[in-house]
């Protein structure tokens, strides 16, 4: 079972962390497969692949059955399906981990009915999201299996970019020395 948990990571936190240690206890015999998006993925202020993929590997450099794909920097950004895809070609029984946050705009997503029915999905619950009830009506129309993992931490990339010291405490001391050492997400100076 290959667990693949994309995102931007950006920067990747300590909740990105207990999302990959709650997968691996959870579904004993499991590999994780973190997939950063590309450099040309369309978001703003994100930091340059490299970084990103660095400061992964030092996130999990102490968890055995977790690795970080280079796929997505290495061609254009074709979207969820065409990496699935790709990774298919070497690892088997796959499942896409997602964010319950994420569901709500995933209609938007390149070929999101294809990838609905062609991989298994690992929701990630928050408390004070929309109910798996929600979730299963909003998708009635598509073929799909959803598995939903309950996990409340509530933890912002976005807030860390935009107060790195006041947010420094969410991710690892591994991660936020990297974030200093190359200058990462400082705040601007409004003149």
């Amino acid at each position: 079972m290959h667990l693949v948990f994309g995102g931007s990571f950006n920067p990747p936190t300590i909740a990105h962390l207990n999302i990959v240690k709650k997968l691996l206890s959870t579904y004993k015999g499991a590999r994780v497969l973190l997939l950063p998006v590309g450099d040309d993925y369309q978001k703003p202020e994100l930091v340059p692949f490299y970084h990103r993929y660095l400061m992964l590997e030092l996130l999990i450099k102490k968890i055995d059955r977790a690795s970080v794909l280079d796929i997505e920097s290495r061609r254009e950004y074709k979207g969820t399906l065409a990496s699935l895809k790709e990774i298919n070609k070497i690892h088997d029984d796959l499942y896409f981990v997602i964010g319950s946050d994420q569901l709500k705009d995933f209609r938007t997503w390149i070929n999101y009915e294809e990838l609905l029915e062609s991989y298994p999905f690992i929701v990630m619950t928050r408390e004070g999201s929309i109910s798996k009830e929600e979730f299963e009506s909003m998708f009635k129309d598509v073929k799909h299996q959803f598995t939903y993992l309950p996990f409340n931490e509530n933890i912002s990339s976005s807030n860390i970019r935009k107060s790195l010291k006041k947010h420094s405490g969410h991710l690892t001391p591994e991660v936020y020395q990297y974030i200093l050492k190359n200058h990462l997400y400082e705040e601007q100076n409004h003149v």
